[in-house]
Order: C-alpha cells, then structure tokens, then sequence
C-alpha cells in the first residue's frame, strides 16, 4: 500500500511538472506592435573610419570594414566586396559571388550631413530584384559617413508578428520584412531566412513555463543577446525583452497587442 500511494505521488509530481512547462494556446495568432508601451526606437548603427581610410560599419549584430578604392577584395565563400566613394556625400559598395554581382548598397548622406540613406538591392539567382531603404538620423559625429545612426525602418519591419507554438517548434514571422525562423525547443540554433536576414545570427529558443519563452541569440556561435517573450495572464499582448548579459540592466523592451 505505501508503495502504490509513493507511485501516486511520484505521478502527480511529474504530471505537474510537465503541466508547468506545457505552452497556452494563447500564443498562437498575429499581433501589432504597440510603439507607446515599448521602450526601444530603433537600433543603432556605427561607422567609424581609421586614419589610414579603412571603413568600419558595426550594428551590433554583425559587422565588415570595406576601402574605397575600387576593388574587388575577398571577404569570404568566393565572395568579394568593391567600394567607389564618387564624393564627399556619396558610396556606392558591390559585393559579388563567384565574379557575379549579388548585392549593391548605395549611401548618401544629406546636404546637412544629418540623415544618412542607405539603399540595398539584392540580385538573387533566380526571382525578382529585392529593393529596401533605410533612412537613418544622425545621433554623433560630424565628419564624413562616421558617427554613429539611428534606423527607424526597424520598427516599421517588425511592427507585426506572428507566432505559432506547438509541442516542439517555435515559429515566428515578421511579415514586414519578409523574415521568419522555426526554432527547436530543445535549444537547438535555428537560422533567420527572409530578405536581408543577418548572416551567421542564430537564435535558440526554451521553454520556460506555459507564459515565457527563453531566447538566445548568438554571432558566429558566441552569445550576442539574452531575451525572453512574455505572455501576458489575459492572452492579450506579448512582451519581447533582451539585453547583452554582460550589461544586464540596459534591457529593450518590445509589447505586441493581440490582433
């Protein structure tokens, strides 16, 4: 008798505990930033050039340096990057594969040196030519390309979500940008695809409890920032958070209303 109430209670247990880790259904749908309960307007970008002309552009994500001379330098995977610099104000940067053009970036900076327009066209293999444009502000510097910039475009291509979750996979679309990845709930790395996804950017993915989801995004293996998605108790908007775990208290915070 006292084994059979011991299996009983060792039953419950583990049935609450799955219960605790299982998802709501409430998560699945589309939802619609809400830009006045968020507390993060757009990422920040920089370029900072070095004394012997050497360009560096950095967003914290990912990064390159490239010079204005015209040629074709190896990057990497039989890719090349060219740069011509036409004037003061405007660069234009090539990038091929295989000796075949696969991407242009166009900048140019505003008469005032305040707004920078970076215009990007990818050439795939096959399909249509994929356009975008970023307008960004100036937040420092005042000579030439480098300071550092805000890019608002940002919460224009994340300004709706949709999230599908089941007993595995987590799917999360922004169909703004055209982006999406269906990351594993076992911590697995899974990949963002879409137009411009960030290259070598991972994201894995946990869950926490019926309310929250883990998630790390790592650059080239190493982690870049720590987040979370918060399900609110009502079903009726999600909170997305993250922060660099060195620097903890400087956290971006993100709230989506249910559609």
């Amino acid at each position: 008798m006292r084994n059979a109430r011991f299996g009983w209670v060792v039953f419950y247990a583990l049935a609450a505990t799955v219960g605790c880790r299982s998802s709501s259904p409430d998560w699945n749908g589309t939802w619609k930033l809400n830009t006045s309960k968020s507390s993060f307007q757009g990422p920040v970008f920089t370029i900072s050039i070095s004394a012997d002309g050497e360009y560096s552009w950095d967003d914290g994500s990912s990064s390159f340096t490239f010079r204005c001379d015209g040629k074709d330098r190896p990057i990497e995977k039989n890719r090349t990057r060219a740069c011509v610099k036409s004037s003061a104000t405007v660069l234009d940067l090539t990038q091929k594969e295989n000796g075949i053009k696969t991407r242009t970036n166009h900048w140019e900076l505003s008469g005032d040196g305040k707004v920078l327009t970076a215009t990007a066209t990818e050439f795939p293999p096959s399909g249509p030519v994929i356009v975008s444009q970023v307008v960004a502000s100036r937040v420092s510097g005042s000579n030439d390309f480098a300071g550092r910039w805000r890019d608002p475009s940002y919460l224009q291509q994340h300004a709706d979500l949709t999230l599908r979750l089941d007993s595995q996979t987590l799917h999360i679309s922004y169909p703004s940008a055209g982006q999406y990845f269906d990351a594993p709930l076992d911590g697995v790395d899974a990949a963002m695809h879409g137009p411009h996804a960030p290259e070598g950017v991972t994201y894995s993915v946990r869950l926490v409890g019926r309310h929250e989801i883990s998630i790390l995004t790592k650059r080239n293996g190493k982690p870049l920032t720590q987040g979370s998605l918060e399900l609110s108790d009502d079903g009726r908007d999600i909170t997305e958070s993250w922060w660099n775990p060195a620097h903890s208290a400087d956290k971006g915070t993100f709230v989506y209303d249910r559609k």
